[in-house]
């Protein structure tokens, strides 16, 4: 009845089943128009005979007959063709059933509307004042009742493990009785548990179960007083040991609740359970337990509580078998209350036959990995089982990783969802260790030392796990691991959990971050202003050092406030807000694990004060700090490319993983081939270990890259600005040297008395210092994704790199030669004659092809040159294209340097032209 009903709702939500049958046969929806067509079920068919048949009333649905079928392959239904596309056979037919109602929303979630008993209070009665709780009873089951235990539960096993129908439960307080009935929607049951105290009496208490409260932690409580430890269906399990005239039972089953053992009975095996998953059997538990059974197996919930108890129990009583169900076993399905089925009433209930449950029974392991035996001289030997010793290892954590670009095993060891990297010494030192504090013999001590059955390096048959996700980033969010727990980072909010909440997914043990997360006020806030703009608010007295470095560090006129004492225009605070902005946003994009193709950026640091040649190394103003420091959440790989030939290493990125989050590389050569790491940048990441085959990690787990170089960029192209994101790093931090005019010089460690984040910094500085890392983070998930990139005033910088292409020595001799009074604007001049003049004044060698560039650069570069070789000049459709003139018979290279003043001239004297003069001009 139950299983029509569901099915039939499930019809109902699929257009009588048509939407079913055209997802598994999309090629008969051509003669759904038509149904006097055929179409082919079959694929090796050659002529079409299977026809679609609408229902012909209101509780029939479509289906199918293929008449071109064997004798019983004929007629099918909308499950039957689903079964049969999944190669599902009849005993599949509850999954199947469940599998759809999921697809097509038929539900059974439970809710307070619909699922809540009938509750009526009324004025206490004489002699009700002052009485317990009263429970009454009514007689049998109604099939309604039945069908919300489990498919094949019979008021039999109900009433054989002391369960009732509750009729009513009465409450006296405060002079009002209330009153609680069952409904047809809102069940109740109770049952009555026999104990015997220290004194000898025999009590009782009852248990009572309300299966339909939609408040999943108010199902079951108990009335009376209940023992301490108590261990439920032990009555029933003495009572059937009886009725077999005292023989044993072959196994006793531990359930983890009154549901799963009423389920498990109906499948004909004896069950025994606890008051909670967490409380655990004791010796004296066991020591009867096996008096009634051969053997004892333990059936676990599959949740974290459930495997967490499961392996702890396996490990305290080795001899115990432990039937383990999986994911695959529950079909990944849900229950009613939308959750993801854990336990053997949902194994039953999805398997419901005696087949099914016999072989999860069957496929029970105990955790007592060796056996002993003795000779006719009673001496004993002991032999060591593979299978159980490596299900020993793998219920204290230990497995292999599958890697398929590994030959060798990778082991692991797990601690609830943190793993380790171990080696097979590690677990055979484990091993023996173990075997020495539990006191077991010294001769199967012994034969593990000399097993080959333990793990090595070269072979292992541990458990290969391919299942753990150690991804911390979603497309919203981002986590962090650390010792007192983890963090989740949003858009609206930063939540610290513990460890025991993280139950889906992974992290590796050496990627915890060693020190406490302690949450802090906000330290900033970015708000528009009235113009539509981003503007930094930093909360007075927020106390994270490092956010004060990357304050300063974004000072561009540190030089004007603190040594001329004067204010800064509107126009120079807002380019410090940029500056500042830009860092903060770039923290959290760096610190952001998730990865976009669109949103795939190298951070690129440099130094926002100009150069006076292209040769010159500026530096000391924190750059490398700011990489290093965001190091301390990240798992980086360092590169020094102080040496353009660094990219030659053909084994450059060696220990280079999917683990790793950042590659860093740092001091840069001017002359670095950044192209070397583009496509690293924005594609699958290509590199090589010693001794080993090339690897490839995916974009989506490759690392980010971040650049420190104390040169200017050398090229501003599309295919350069559209791979990095350049973060400015102002001079407030610098080195004082005979060359400059810096009247002092200023580390980081001067401004605040210590070395931040060195060894001696203090465990409170650090947990600002994250929160406030944490708050980037924030704020780049809350910004646009096209509005992430904030870029920094870039100005600056490219005129720096403007005047470090054309070097100190040419713009000292461009100043004067191509001056208003030196004669050489606003006329041809030859190349050869400024070469000349330029190589008098140098004492290095230089090409003339190098003196152009240079030229080039100085006409972009100095206020009062409008351009180099002007269209009206080469007679082209632009400016600066190359000027060739013949003299004297060959032809010879000219200059062209048209100054601001000519060129406003002839703008001015163009625009009072006739427009035919105009015309005719142009």
């Amino acid at each position: 009845m139950f299983e029509r009903d569901h099915l039939a709702q499930v019809y109902d939500a699929s257009h009588g089943g048509l939407d079913i049958i055209l997802s598994v046969c999309p090629q008969a929806e051509s003669v759904v128009s038509n149904l006097k067509r055929k179409f082919r079920l079959r694929p090796d068919e050659k002529t079409p005979s299977a026809c679609l048949y609408a229902p012909k009333d209101s509780g029939d649905c479509w289906h199918v007959v293929d008449y071109g079928g064997g004798e019983g392959e004929r007629w099918f239904s909308p499950i039957d063709l689903y079964m049969r596309d999944r190669g599902y056979r009849q005993q599949h037919f509850s999954v199947a059933l469940h599998e759809l109602m999921e697809l097509y929303g038929v539900s059974e979630q439970l809710t307070s509307s619909v699922n809540r008993p009938d509750i009526t209070t009324r004025e206490a009665l004489d002699g009700e004042t002052g009485q317990p709780r009263r429970i009454r009873y009514r007689k049998g089951f109604t099939p309604e009742e039945l069908r919300t235990w489990g498919p094949c539960v019979k008021a039999e096993h109900l009433t054989e493990l002391g369960w009732q129908a509750v009729a009513s439960i009465e409450d006296t307080k405060n002079g009002k009785t209330t009153i609680k009935c069952p409904t047809p929607t809102f069940p109740i049951f109770a049952e009555t548990c026999e104990y015997t105290d220290n004194q000898g009496n025999i009590l009782s208490f009852r248990k009572v179960y309300e299966p339909c409260n939609p408040n999943k932690a108010f199902r079951f409580f108990c009335d009376g007083q209940k023992p301490r430890h108590y261990l439920f269906g032990l009555q029933a399990l003495r009572r059937k040991v009886e009725s077999l005239g005292g023989e044993k039972l072959s196994e006793v089953v531990i359930v983890s609740g009154g549901s799963d053992a009423v389920n498990l009975l109906s499948m004909g095996y004896q069950p025994v359970w606890l008051g909670s998953e967490t409380e655990e059997l004791t010796q004296d538990d066991m020591k009867l337990l096996s008096k009634y059974a051969h053997r004892i197996v333990n059936i676990p919930d599959i949740d974290a509580t459930g495997l967490r108890m499961g392996r702890r129990l396996a490990l305290r009583y080795p001899d115990i078998y432990t039937a383990w169900m999986t994911d695959e076993d529950m079909h990944h399905l849900h229950d009613k209350r939308q959750r993801r089925r854990k336990d053997l009433k949902d194994f039953i209930e999805l398997n419901p036959s005696r087949e099914a449950v016999r072989n999860l029974i069957n496929r029970a392991q105990s955790a007592l990995y060796w056996s002993v035996s003795k000779d006719k001289d009673g001496n004993k030997s002991y032999t060591v089982s593979a299978s159980r010793l490596n299900y020993y290892l793998g219920l204290n954590g230990f497995c292999t990783l599958k890697d398929d670009t590994q030959e060798k095993p990778v082991y692991v060891r797990l601690n609830g969802h943190r793993v380790q990297h171990v080696v097979a010494k590690t677990i055979v030192n484990f091993l023996t260790e173990q075997a020495r504090r539990q006191g077991l013999p010294r001769g199967l001590q012994d034969k593990l030392l000399r097993s080959h059955d333990v793990p090595n390096n070269n072979v292992s048959h541990l458990p290969e796990r391919d299942d753990m996700d150690f991804g911390k980033a979603t497309e919203t969010s981002q986590r962090f691991f650390f010792r007192n727990g983890w963090v989740e980072v949003t858009a609206g909010d930063i939540t610290f959990h513990n460890y025991a909440d993280l139950t889906d997914g992974y992290v590796w043990e050496d990627s915890v971050i060693q020190h406490d997360y302690r949450r802090t006020a906000p330290m900033f806030k970015v708000e528009h202003d009235a113009e539509g703009r981003l503007r930094v608010i930093v909360n007075e007295h927020q106390p994270s050092k490092f956010f004060r470095f990357v304050m300063n560090a974004s000072r561009l006129y540190w030089r004007k406030e603190l040594e001329k004492g004067q204010e800064l225009t509107p126009e120079e605070r807002d380019e410090e807000n940029l500056c500042l902005l830009s860092k903060l946003v770039n923290i959290g994009y760096l610190l952001f694990g998730f990865k976009s193709e669109s949103q795939a950026w190298a951070t690129l640091c440099l130094d926002a004060t100009m150069g006076e040649t292209e040769d010159e190394c500026n530096g000391r103003s924190g750059k490398s700090f700011y990489l290093k420091a965001l190091g301390q959440l990240l798992n980086t790989f360092c590169i020094e490319a102080r040496v353009p030939s660094v990219v030659d290493n053909r084994f450059l990125f060696d220990g280079v993983t999917e683990a790793t989050d950042l590659i860093i590389v740092d001091e840069c050569h001017r002359l670095l081939n950044f192209d070397f790491f583009y496509g690293r940048i924005t594609g699958n990441f290509r590199g090589e270990n010693k001794g080993e085959h090339p690897f490839e990690i995916p974009f989506q787990k490759s690392p980010k890259f971040a650049f420190g170089s104390n040169y200017t960029l050398r090229r501003y192209d599309p295919s350069t600005m559209g791979r990095v994101w350049p973060q400015l790093f102002s001079d407030y931090y610098h080195e004082r040297t005979r060359q400059n005019d810096y009247l002092e010089t200023r580390k980081i460690s001067d401004d605040f008395g210590q070395n931040l984040m060195g060894s001696d910094y203090a465990e409170s500085d650090w947990q600002t210092d994250i929160h406030f890392m944490l708050e980037c983070v924030q704020l780049f998930l809350q910004l646009p994704a096209n509005e992430r990139k904030v870029m920094p005033p870039m100005a600056r910088v490219e005129l720096r790199s403007e005047r470090a292409d054309i070097g100190r020595d040419f713009e000292e001799f461009a100043n004067v030669y191509f001056s208003a009074e030196g004669g050489n604007l606003d006329r041809e001049v030859k190349r050869d004659e400024v070469f000349s003049h330029f190589c008098c004044e140098i004492p290095y060698r230089i090409s003339k092809n190098k003196l152009t560039t240079k030229l080039k650069a100085y006409c972009q570069y100095a206020s009062h040159i409008h351009c180099l070789n002007p269209a009206f000049i080469t007679g082209q459709d632009k400016d600066g294209e190359r000027l060739v003139r013949r003299i004297d018979g060959s032809l010879t290279y000219m200059f062209y340097v048209q100054s601001v003043a000519d060129f406003e001239s002839r703008k001015a004297k163009l625009e009072h032209k006739e427009p035919e003069q105009q015309e005719l001009q142009f």
